[in-house]
């Protein structure tokens, strides 16, 4: 029989400041660098598919920032709104402390209506911008989910102590799953085969975002089921808001799944998909500038030979 050998580890945390106002306890915890880490090195890496896919590295970086800010905000949102409504209930403000909880399909969600919302505005191909996104993005959820392993946001329900990836025990004493930890498996295999097997670089637009939100979709309305029921006993955290029998994410999950199999498998590749603003041609059109700058002005016209 397998038995449980993953231990509870109580990861250190410092609190910097007792109470902000509107804030409270401001502190330091593993979860926050490690996120940290992870925005910096998907940035990198959405950089390094900009950069082989000739696009305009200006325009891109401003088009992560905003799309960033759409993110980490509507992911809060769907967080509270959805998921914990009661702390809407009791303090408003929670809506604007960002950092204190996160929606992984929250942050899907945001980070789709801040590309579509800026690329539209400045008339860009969605698609391209789609696949670049998403291709660090792998990179940055396995060091955000690492950090929700880390101190234990996502506990499942209560399972028997000795069942196969069960953690514990948990500070209540229980043994449960931890589906931080279970997703940061999940997300470095899937980064590992995009980045080593898929080769995404060489496929047509629209096919890397679809694998990836086609195969993070069955995987992640399963693992809600896993969750801690409403109304259960003994439980270490509020348990999810089911609405239909069902969490947020599986609602977003079954959207997901749809908008991954047309991309794989029905939509064609268009001719505008690749009419995005190009690295090569704001070189081309410096060119002329950077050639005659610095070069004497020759005289012309009669009054040049005038002597």
């Amino acid at each position: 029989m397998l038995e449980a050998l993953i231990p509870y580890i109580t990861a250190p945390e410092k609190t910097l400041v007792e109470d902000l106002p509107l804030i409270g306890p401001l502190k330091l915890q593993v979860f926050g660098p490690l996120v940290a880490v992870g925005v910096i090195l998907g940035w990198k890496q959405c950089l390094k598919y900009a950069r082989d896919r000739d696009m305009d590295e200006d325009f891109f970086r401003d088009y992560l920032f905003w799309m960033l800010v759409f993110a980490f905000v509507i992911s809060h949102w769907v967080s509270v709104l959805f998921y914990f409504p009661h702390q809407v209930e009791e303090n408003p403000m929670v809506l604007f402390a960002i950092w204190n909880g996160l929606s992984s399909v929250g942050g899907f969600f945001g980070a789709f209506i801040g590309m579509m919302y800026y690329l539209k505005k400045h008339k860009q191909p969605v698609i391209v911008y789609a696949d670049a996104t998403i291709y660090g993005l792998l990179v940055g959820w396995c060091f955000g989910r690492a950090g929700c392993s880390l101190v234990h946001d996502h506990p499942g329900g209560v399972v028997p102590e000795g069942t196969f990836m069960a953690v514990g025990p948990w500070p209540d004493g229980t043994w449960r799953y931890d589906l931080g930890l279970i997703e940061l498996m999940f997300a470095v295999t899937l980064c590992s085969l995009i980045y080593f097997v898929g080769k995404p670089l060489k496929r047509q637009p629209g096919w890397l975002v679809g694998t990836v939100v086609m195969a993070y979709a069955p995987f992640r309305f399963f693992l809600d089921f896993l969750r801690a029921d409403k109304g259960a006993k003994n439980v270490i955290a509020t348990p999810d808001e089911r609405y239909i029998g069902l969490t947020p994410a599986q609602w977003f999950c079954i959207l997901f799944l749809l908008a991954g199999m047309y991309l794989v498998f029905f939509r064609k590749p268009k001719p505008e998909d690749r009419n995005y603003k190009r690295r090569s041609d704001r070189e081309r059109e410096a060119a002329p500038k950077d050639a005659t700058a610095g070069r004497p002005t020759e005289p012309d016209g009669p009054a040049a030979s005038a002597d």
